[in-house]
């Protein structure tokens, strides 16, 4: 649910470009005087937005400081809405010279509420230098999240069993921890947001982003996604392609596909991920420490914490599947490596803690956040996919062949909606026909947006571009800096990349 991919398939990679001379005469925007506005309808309406200092949110981040300021923004439902109307929270941070009438790009950095109000200074200082000195940075606590309306619904109960699954959902005790979670997790959520619950989702989202745009006073609005964030300004673009000025989609999913050919997906490329990292470990400053063969001896870790006493599924103590999770959750980044190789050595010797920290991290356990409980909102909401026991067996096993460390405990992760309700409005394929040119962007051996799905995305919005990565990392801009001179290109100057571009690893 955390994770972001598509259906398996085979990489097909683009011819090798180094990316130059950027495709003339494309600019950001539509030259129709009436664009389409797609079925959201004309555009959302709000009060002008009115900026103040916000005490609460840190100005300084990645050693540069930010003006920061915090509004809030009005939203009214549509009448058949249960959601009601809401006030989105929204921050703007500007570095220094960058005036209070400039340009704005609205940022969505991963899942939902993961960087939203609260980390604007930390998400403007992770883009590029000729970006954030360009643009006042804006972020949002999408609905549900952060201070808009927030259903902090996983208690520490449910995010210990989380983090200690079973390793194979069709064995008997972890199927049981399993469904005991799901239960537990529709029940508590259900319990908190009420009936308001299935209207938490992308497309409430999306129009929110659009009422944003309205009270800034803009005609367009231009956005840079990540991951989910990505995914959601896909569907930003669809509903509503009048009203994109630029958009940067970083390693989205494809909401075309279900669940559980997504996560087939992400085990597949995981698990080539994994082989790199092994491949790599020598290379690691003072040796390997999981030895000569540290395929295996991850593997063998995994059968050891799922052995120990006390490592039951869902009891909460630090188990195979903890090592399985953190795994799917840190080989994306390949900066991390040595350090995910040291917990893993760490836990054949005895002592999980460098895991449990790692899981604890990466699903923002340890600070204030409290984004995980939306990705599963978010994640289940969004898709009409609700697996039986029986036809979640079937999906294990067909990836099991394919994947047969991760694959069946990232398809078991599908089962976390089983016991949802049915969703008000699941996602489909996007096209965002007539929309301004997009700019979506891929890393070729990406392990939690598989580049299949990725470029599946860019085949379905009529005006994308893609531009590719050759790497194994999570996303890839800024990190690459071909992509990023790419994107500050088609922000600054409206000007695209060659078609088939990709970038040097």
């Amino acid at each position: 649910m955390v994770l972001a991919g598509c259906t398996v398939g085979p990489s097909q990679r683009p011819p090798l470009a180094t990316f130059g001379s950027a495709a003339p005469g494309v600019t950001g925007t539509t030259a129709s005087s009436t664009p389409p506005l797609g079925p959201g309808g004309p555009g959302q309406q709000a009060d002008p937005i009115r900026w103040a200092a916000c005490g609460d949110v840190d100005s300084v981040a990645g050693g540069v400081r930010f003006e920061v300021d915090c509004a809030s923004v009005f939203v009214t439902r549509t009448s058949g809405s249960a959601f009601g109307d809401q006030a989105i929270r929204v921050a703007r941070a500007r570095a220094t010279g960058v005036a209070p009438d400039a340009p704005v790009v609205v940022v969505i950095d991963g899942e939902p509420g993961q960087n939203g109000r609260a980390r604007v200074a930390a998400v403007a200082a992770g883009l590029s230098p000729a970006v954030r000195d360009h643009f006042a940075v804006i972020t949002v606590d999408l609905a549900g999240t952060g201070q808009s309306g927030p259903v902090d619904c996983l208690s520490r109960s449910d995010a210990a069993a989380l983090t200690s699954l079973g390793i194979d959902p069709t064995e008997p005790a972890a199927a049981a921890a399993l469904a005991d979670l799901a239960r537990s997790l529709t029940f508590e959520c259900g319990d908190l947001a009420g009936p308001d619950l299935s209207q938490i989702n992308s497309t409430i989202a999306a129009d929110d982003l659009d009422a944003l745009r309205a009270a800034l006073g803009r005609s367009t609005l231009t956005l840079i996604g990540r991951g989910f964030g990505a995914t959601l300004g896909a569907v930003y673009a669809d509903r509503y392609p009048g009203r994109v000025g630029a958009a940067v989609l970083d390693a989205p999913a494809d909401p075309l596909e279900q669940l559980d050919a997504r996560a087939a997906a992400i085990a597949v490329a995981a698990e080539k991920s994994l082989d790199a990292f092994a491949a790599r470990c020598p290379d690691f400053e003072g040796g390997c420490p999981l030895g000569a063969d540290p395929r295996a001896q991850v593997q063998q870790t995994v059968k050891a914490l799922d052995d120990a006493r006390g490592a039951a599924p869902g009891a909460g103590h630090t188990n195979g599947g903890s090592v399985l999770l953190t795994l799917l959750l840190r080989l994306g980044d390949p900066a991390g490596w040595p350090r995910l190789a040291t917990a893993l050595a760490s836990a054949t010797a005895g002592d999980p803690q460098g895991i449990s920290d790692l899981l604890d991290t990466s699903l923002g356990l340890d600070g204030p956040s409290g984004w995980l409980n939306a990705a599963i909102i978010y994640g289940c909401n969004d898709s009409a996919l609700r697996t039986s026991p029986d036809q979640l067996t079937t999906a294990v096993e067909a990836v099991r062949p394919q994947a047969p460390l991760l694959g069946p405990f990232t398809v078991g992760l599908v089962g976390l909606c089983s016991s949802w309700p049915a969703p008000e409005a699941a996602l489909g394929g996007v096209k965002a026909t007539e929309a301004a040119p997009i700019l979506v962007a891929a890393a070729v051996n990406d392990p939690v947006a598989p580049y299949a799905a990725v470029r599946s995305l860019a085949g379905q919005l009529g005006s994308a571009t893609m531009i590719s990565w050759q790497s194994g990392r999570h996303g890839s801009y800024p990190d690459s800096p071909c992509v990023a001179a790419a994107v500050d290109g088609y922000l600054l100057t409206g000007q695209l990349p060659v078609v088939g571009t990709l970038c040097p690893p």
